[in-house]
């Protein structure tokens, strides 16, 4: 190994150390996120784990959701990652340790895939191992996941990775890339779900403007062997995994119920461009101030880099620059609702089904650090190419803009309202409601001496003789540069994260999950774990009802989706959770699990006319008939007031996401049904007594059946052999992908 590779090395190795500084400050000070979509992950990631550990299944079912939801549609599963897929196959040792841990241990590996991507693809560009530790320092300590992990990590941490490998094909003509780079993809595929427009967006944009800049000969070196033939066919094994995902992350039973959505997940045009807000620059402000109360992205990367950006976009020859360059502006116009905006939803595929336009500045961002990279050596290492009036203009643009931004920071310390003002524009809030007034004028006195500073470094460059005093200047410009963004890093543990009491932690910890016996009609805190959700920030999701297990007859935090007999009942009474009739339809006034005399086969529009009826008094089991052979009962001759409910014990001796035993004793009662107040599926199956038993959807929404005369032990189960084979594949992909990741650093 050479010298330069040591470097390499050792600098990659100091990046690594400072990421696990702040993971274990993150969990031996027991840091929770202050909410938004960082806990929906930490709250999704917790049941698939504690699932594992528990019950000792995936699960493929969440209780505790609308009332029931299948887990393996793609936004409940998009949260599980590669390292959650690998705790789970090493389930069985990790049942003693708190689940803090694995989150931030997730977090951290999945920035470690960026940094590899980072890292790699910035030593193709870049000759001197300082821009390389330049370019990947500043996109991981920048990049903040407490209080939103999807669009400020999720949404390009594999981009990097991709593009180098994508590289690695077209220089060699090597097909095994190409299958590494579409089973990266397959990998993590789930996890990446949303985002596939954007990402797939980003590589043709990135390789058509390299090629268009002479980066490329098209077909230069093609070549077919019969080597190459088997790699071909596993690539393309791997894509119809894929394409099997996307076909089963669409379940036909889902109704969105999410604003600017269509039945089948399509955004219309306006919420495509205007969800979320924010499709203006006013985010970018905090390039200058270092703060922000947005919660779903962080954009700041360092005072240092913002020159060294202009000087890398503007100034220069190198033509390697101009994929990140022409990236950065194309995703800019992107995400300002302009046109650019709507040819891409018209012309892209699968870009409808995207909203967030304004959220992909973090993407901008990552392009950013690459473009200030070529500035970096522009500055430093391509003296020879230059004369020194070239080095001298260049460092005085930089003084000049870091000078400006200094005095601009000191007229806000003199006047915070200027300060106030920019910040509302910003997240939409008052920066006061976000941050303490004294906090938002340390800041800016902060960020005045971090730009005067900064200036007078790039002031002395010009005397500097390169190379006799290149690496004492350098060591100080990454020192002041590194001191800078890890100081940001830490800031935004300490407004992103708050520290738990020891009982809070231990909130976190696997246990078995209960068996709900009745929803709550109202948004009440029945547990230590809700009052923590209640304490959060941001936006929660229905997802943490996974985590507080309680449930709720009408969703206690945001939905955005349920199953469609879930609809069907709640639109009969008009959604009015106040409804008598439909707290005990539901489960809330009524046990959920309910026992009939009898039950009547109709179809589902007389179900609903039925429920409608002002003398029906919701003590009747109606049950749609599913098999043709059943004949139809007329609703109009029975008395819809009449009570055929029945008070009989029982017990739930096994409750687990995927399965459900209930022993009820029926005694000489024949003719009896049961209806368990779970949303119907048909990835349900039932036996009554060790026998198969067909489940008929119960009033429009649940579980019905019919039970044996005497003893019966009524067992349901949710299996999917294709989802558990899926599962299977994704844990052992994810393995071996870390043990690529470790090949590619070293090798």
């Amino acid at each position: 190994m050479n010298a330069r590779k040591i470097l390499l090395l050792v600098l990659f190795l100091i990046i690594v150390v400072f990421e696990l500084v702040l993971s274990a400050f993150l969990v031996l000070d027991r840091r929770m996120v202050i909410g938004h979509d960082g806990f929906e992950l930490l709250a999704q990631q917790w049941f698939f784990i504690n699932s594992k550990v528990s019950n000792h299944q995936i699960p493929l079912w969440t209780p505790y959701m609308a009332h029931g939801t299948p887990t393996w549609w793609y936004f409940l599963y998009s949260r599980i990652d590669i390292f959650t897929n690998i705790v789970m196959v090493f389930s069985h040792w990790i049942k003693d340790l708190n689940f803090l841990v694995l989150y931030y241990a997730g977090l951290l590996f999945d920035k470690f895939v960026l940094l590899v991507g980072v890292w790699l693809l910035a030593k193709r560009y870049f000759q001197n191992p300082a821009t390389v530790f330049f370019v990947a320092s500043t996109v991981m300590a920048t990049t903040v996941t407490f209080s939103q992990n999807s669009f400020t990590l999720v949404m390009f941490y594999i981009l990097p990775l991709i593009i180098y490998l994508l590289h690695r094909f077209f220089d060699s003509w090597d097909w095994k890339w190409l299958f590494l780079t579409v089973f990266l993809f397959c990998t993590v595929s789930i996890n990446v779900y949303y985002f596939i427009p954007i990402i797939s967006l980003a590589v043709f944009l990135y390789f058509f403007t390299y090629y268009f800049s002479g980066g490329m000969t098209l077909f230069k070196g093609f070549k077919i062997t019969v080597k190459d033939l088997g790699w071909i066919i596993l690539t393309l094994l791997v894509g119809f995994v894929l394409a099997a995902i996307y076909f089963l992350g669409h379940d036909p039973l889902i109704f969105w119920h999410s604003s600017g959505r269509e039945a089948g997940g399509i955004s219309s045009l306006n919420a495509f461009l205007y969800y979320g807000r924010g499709a203006d620059l006013n985010k970018w402000w905090e390039l200058l101030l270092g703060m922000s109360p947005q919660l779903d992205y962080t954009l700041y990367m360092g005072l240092l880099s913002l020159p060294l950006v202009v000087l890398g976009a503007l100034l220069g020859k190198n033509n390697n620059k101009y994929p990140f360059v022409l990236g950065a502006i194309f995703f800019l116009f992107f995400s300002l609702a302009t046109p650019v905006s709507v040819a891409g939803y018209y012309l892209w595929p699968l870009m409808k089904f995207y909203r967030h336009i304004s959220y992909v500045a973090p993407l901008i961002k990552l392009y950013m650090c690459f473009i200030a990279g070529f500035g970096f050596e522009q500055l430093f290492f391509h003296e020879k190419n230059q004369d020194s009036k070239a080095i001298l203009y260049k460092s005085l643009l930089a003084v000049f803009l870091l000078s400006c931004n200094g005095l601009f920071l000191c007229a806000m310390v003199i006047n915070p309202q200027i300060a106030d003002f920019i910040l509302h524009q910003i997240g939409g809030v008052k920066i006061l409601d976000c941050f303490s007034l004294s906090f938002v004028s340390n800041t800016l006195r902060y960020m005045a001496v971090l730009s005067f500073f900064g200036a007078v470094i790039f002031f002395v460059r010009p005397f500097v003789k390169f190379p006799r005093y290149a690496f004492s200047f350098l060591l100080v410009f990454m020192i002041f540069h590194c001191l800078d963004v890890y100081w940001y890093a830490y800031q935004q543990i300490q407004l992103r994260t708050f520290k738990m009491t020891q009982a809070q932690y231990a909130l976190l910890n696997f246990q078995k999950i209960p068996f709900v016996k009745r929803r709550l009609p109202e948004k009440i805190i029945i547990n230590p774990r809700e009052e923590l959700v209640n304490s959060l920030q941001g936006t929660i999701c229905d997802t943490a009802s996974n985590f507080t297990l309680s449930e709720h007859v009408k969703p206690k935090y945001r939905s955005d989706f349920y199953l469609k007999p879930f609809d069907d009942l709640f639109k009969v009474f008009k959604y009015d959770i106040k409804s008598s009739l439909l707290l005990k339809l539901a489960g809330s006034t009524e046990d959920k699990i309910q026992f009939f005399s009898q039950a009547y086969p109709v179809s589902k529009e007389t179900i609903s006319l039925a429920m409608r009826d002002k003398t029906y008094a919701g003590d009747i089991l109606f049950y749609q008939f599913l098999n043709k052979s059943l004949s139809q009962v007329k609703v109009s001759p029975l008395d819809l007031s009449q009570n055929q409910r029945l008070t009989i014990p029982y017990e739930v001796s096994v409750f687990s996401p995927n399965e459900v035993i209930i022993n009820v004793d029926t005694k000489n009662q024949s003719g009896l049904w049961m209806q368990y107040c779970d949303v119907w599926n048909s990835s349900w199956k039932a036996e009554v007594n060790g026998q198969p038993q067909e489940i008929y959807i119960g009033n429009l929404a649940y579980k019905a059946l019919p039970l044996e005369k005497g003893k019966n032990t009524v067992r349901f189960y949710c299996e999917s052999r294709t989802v558990s084979w899926l599962y299977s594949f994704f844990m052992i992909s994810s393995l071996f992908w870390v043990i690529l990741l470790g090949w590619l650093v070293v090798v």
